[in-house]
């Protein structure tokens, strides 16, 4: 049986309602467990005295545990399907947030964060991807939708919760957000997510046949495509976290700050509507090609940047690439190693990449007490984008036999 006749039919449309359902669960679900996070960092330092190192320690937390689970949960859904696992998740993550909202002690915050990374893994970022490529029939396109549209998360969830946090104190907001989770992620999932499957075709068959995680692990390719993801994980989360913090640093007003944060959105839609339409076949791995460079660009401009204006450039340069190099990330798992077996494949890459994407924000904390400032810290972050590029490139030279 080749490996075409081994994959699922494909009964959903690229706009259809499993694709649109998707996308405004991840748009509501990125925001409340993931984007909101640094505007809760000041007025809880204020409440309990805990360091930024201390707060940054519990994402790092909530990170690794996404990541330890990412294999089982990945294997589960390519037998499965995500109906199960979504729902759950959305709802384990409106408690937590709700959990939270009443925490007094830094370790009851550091176990509120553990689940909150489990919820993150169960409803977010590679289970939906992977249900996209064995559902929809069009994966590249049914990708691009999903991704194109909830890179806005930021662009909504961190004004909305700034004013939230402003007005109604920090722990109201939580319980808001809360309540958005539970309502919106939890609800979608469970209606959308019926009658979908997992990338292996029939899951009694399934149990039999070996997992492609092992041969795909014996290849080049795998652990090349491994150093480009784990940089761009990196990267991308200690900015997202430390980018608040940093033009504060630098003499912007929060709301100058929270501002440029929102160009980050409407740049990550920009870019992926340039790669729909300019890139043939949606391809990530020629896409990649540009926009790990790009990425480095933007290191370098929020390097170099001092006043809004820079800080304008850099969240323009910066959010375009970052935000296609996730559609990247996805589409280049399946063009490169096929959709059977992608979710256990990318829970793979999650699993080995674990310690720089899940020690980004606290190592970034730590770093940034030690010199005193960010500064020596975004040369730092630059010089990674760097070795990020070549990685991929290696992934992709490899793929073609280059």
């Amino acid at each position: 049986m080749s490996q075409t006749d081994r994959q699922p039919s494909r009964a959903f449309k690229p706009n259809g309602m499993l694709v649109w359902g998707l996308t405004l669960s991840q748009i509501m679900g990125w925001g409340a467990l993931y984007h909101t996070f640094p505007l809760y960092m000041k007025p809880m330092q204020e409440s309990f005295g805990w360091s930024v190192t201390d707060l940054n320690l519990a994402l790092t937390i909530g990170l690794m545990s996404c990541d330890l689970a990412a294999i089982p949960i990945g294997r589960w859904i390519d037998r499965n399907g995500a109906h199960l696992t979504m729902t759950l998740g959305s709802a384990l993550g409106g408690i937590m947030l709700v959990l939270w909202s009443q925490v007094e002690h830094l370790w009851a915050f550091y176990g509120i964060w553990m689940c909150i990374g489990l919820a993150q893994g169960l409803s977010l970022g590679n289970v939906p991807a992977a249900v996209v490529t064995a559902n929809v029939r069009d994966y590249r396109r049914g990708l691009a939708y999903v991704s194109f549209f909830s890179s806005l998360a930021s662009t909504i969830a961190i004004p909305l919760a700034s004013v939230a946090v402003t007005s109604l104190g920090w722990r109201h907001a939580l319980l808001l957000q809360a309540a958005v989770q539970l309502c919106g992620p939890m609800c979608v999932n469970f209606v959308i997510l019926r009658g979908t499957r997992g990338s292996m075709r029939d899951p009694a068959q399934a149990k039999k046949e070996p997992s492609p995680v092992p041969r795909v692990m014996r290849t080049k390719a795998f652990w090349y495509l491994a150093v480009a993801c784990s940089v761009h994980w990196f990267v991308a989360m200690s900015v997202s976290i430390h980018v608040l913090p940093l033009m504060l640093d630098r003499g912007l007003s929060q709301d100058m700050a929270v501002f440029v944060i929102a160009f980050n959105g409407p740049a990550s839609v920009a870019g992926r509507l340039l790669m729909y339409f300019l890139v043939p076949g949606n391809s990530g791995l020629l896409t990649g090609r540009f926009m790990f460079p790009m990425l480095t660009l933007g290191m370098l401009m929020l390097a170099l940047a001092t006043s809004l204006p820079g800080f304008l450039a850099y969240a323009v340069t910066f959010g375009m690439a970052a935000g296609v190099l996730m559609v990247v990330r996805q589409t280049s798992v399946a063009e490169i190693f096929g959709t059977r077996g992608y979710g256990a494949i990318t829970g793979a890459l999650a699993t080995v990449s674990i310690v720089p994407r899940t020690m980004a924000p606290f190592t970034v904390a730590l770093l940034r007490d030690y010199f005193g400032s960010y500064d020596p810290v975004l040369w730092i972050l630059f010089a990674a984008t760097g070795l990020g590029t070549i990685a991929f490139y290696l992934a992709a030279a490899e793929h073609r036999g280059e």
